[in-house]
């Protein structure tokens, strides 16, 4: 018993440590500073803990975010090119500034009328993970099976979830799926918009100290104007700094999800900068979910998605028999149902805006195509169920006691998911 806890101790710590982002690690890969822009980086983790003696994968139910897509709007494309253009035709643009509209010419050309769509990498990334899933889990995978995949109606998602599926049928022509995208599937899908949470006390006074706090990232666009253009004070009529510093870091962040394109601008913002914008990022994104103490609870709309996870899971251990449960979705549903879940990637939400990327970090929980798996384990003669939480395909844990970490007992789990915060306020 002292060497089983003093392992699960040990797990925890490691855990907590996995949880937290640093500056040194931003830095060492940028494309992180893009937060949900943040393309899929695949599991650092390549070969998941065994499970207990005896037990057997029999049910996976996986949620997941669409895969890397284009802007939902082009606006920062026009945005970004307007001035420039007017810019380079009084002959005040630099070298750098030059190379940088040809790079925002180039962009707008392919995502032209492709505004929010799926990019080729995006349904790469989603039959990637069913690949993994598949060789993780062959034991349930490579049998007749029935699969359930539904989807939000958005285009994106739909074929999120086709490439998905697609993927899996091609490795095993035995399975049998059905994939849905409905309206009247959207309270478990993606969440339930009738659930309208009531606004807090403090809500007002966060909002305006969030929203602050994200706007200030782009409030200091001076070394970025001398960088692309010859004469500040000249442009200045007609470029509006932070409008154009912020359109700028959008259309360079979706560009790692277009990498066909050969196109990158990060360069031409410094390191502080792309981390200033993402920490302001982050925190507004927290804000809005309600994961900050005092924000409204915005989460409780999602709660229904939860339910569901739950009620369909302990239909399939009633029935006795193997089942694949698919769910696709958004980024601004799958960071509040993996709070509702209890997953410590989501937890210890403060309203230190500053400091907040080193509890919470969007970009571990929400990249393009970012997912939450359930894998639920049984073995013979025993009604004992366990369940093991992977995020972005690596195992996570929740604040629940084990004696088989990373493992969880799934009635232990629901009866933390019954006093949880989205379920007592």
């Amino acid at each position: 018993m002292k060497t089983r806890l003093t392992l699960t101790l040990l797990l925890l710590l490691t855990v907590g440590a996995a949880a937290q982002t640093s500056k040194r690690e931003m830095y060492a890969d940028l494309n992180r500073t893009g937060s949900t822009y943040f393309a899929y980086p695949g599991p650092v983790q390549k070969v998941l803990t065994p499970a207990p003696a005896g037990y057997e994968p029999f049910y996976i139910s996986h949620y997941g975010r669409h895969g890397s897509r284009y802007m939902t709007s082009n606006k920062y494309y026009v945005q970004a090119i307007t001035p420039m253009d007017s810019a380079a035709k009084l002959g005040l643009l630099t070298p750098k500034g030059e190379e940088v509209l040809a790079k925002l010419k180039a962009g707008y050309a392919d995502a032209y009328n492709r505004d929010g769509d799926l990019t080729a990498l995006g349904g790469r990334q989603h039959r990637e993970i069913a690949h993994r899933m598949y060789d993780r889990f062959p034991e349930l995978l490579s049998q007749p099976l029935q699969v359930d995949a539904r989807a939000s109606t958005s285009r994106r998602v739909m074929i999120s979830m086709f490439n998905f599926c697609w993927e899996l049928q091609g490795l095993n022509p035995d399975l049998e799926i059905r994939m849905d995208a409905s309206e009247h599937d959207m309270p478990f899908v993606v969440s339930d918009s009738r659930v309208k949470p009531e606004v807090t006390e403090e809500a007002e006074v966060i909002h305006r100290k969030f929203s602050a706090y994200r706007d200030d990232a782009y409030s200091k666009p001076e070394r970025l104007m001398k960088v692309l253009f010859t004469d500040v004070r000249k442009v200045e009529g007609f470029v509006d700094g932070p409008d154009l510093m912020k359109s700028l870091y959008n259309v360079a962040q979706d560009f790692q999800n277009v990498p066909e394109l050969g196109l990158s601008m990060t360069d031409i913002f410094t390191k502080e900068e792309l981390f200033r914008i993402f920490t302001g990022s982050s925190a507004g994104w927290l804000r809005q979910t309600g994961l900050i103490p005092g924000s409204t609870p915005m989460y409780l709309q999602k709660k229904a998605v939860r339910d569901s996870i739950e009620s369909i899971a302990d239909r399939v251990i009633r029935e006795g028999k193997p089942a694949l449960t698919l769910r696709f979705s958004h980024d601004s549903s799958v960071l509040p149902l993996a709070y509702l879940i209890g997953l410590k990637e989501t937890l210890g939400g403060k309203p230190d805006t500053k400091d907040l990327y080193k509890s919470i970090s969007i970009d571990k929980i929400v990249p393009m195509a970012g997912n939450i798996q359930l894998v639920f384990y049984r073995k013979p003669g025993s009604d004992d169920v366990l369940v093991k939480f992977l995020l972005n395909e690596n195992e996570t844990s929740i604040p629940v006691k084990t004696d088989v970490a990373p493992y969880y007992h799934w009635s232990d789990v629901k009866r933390f998911w019954e006093g949880h915060p989205a379920t007592t306020r």
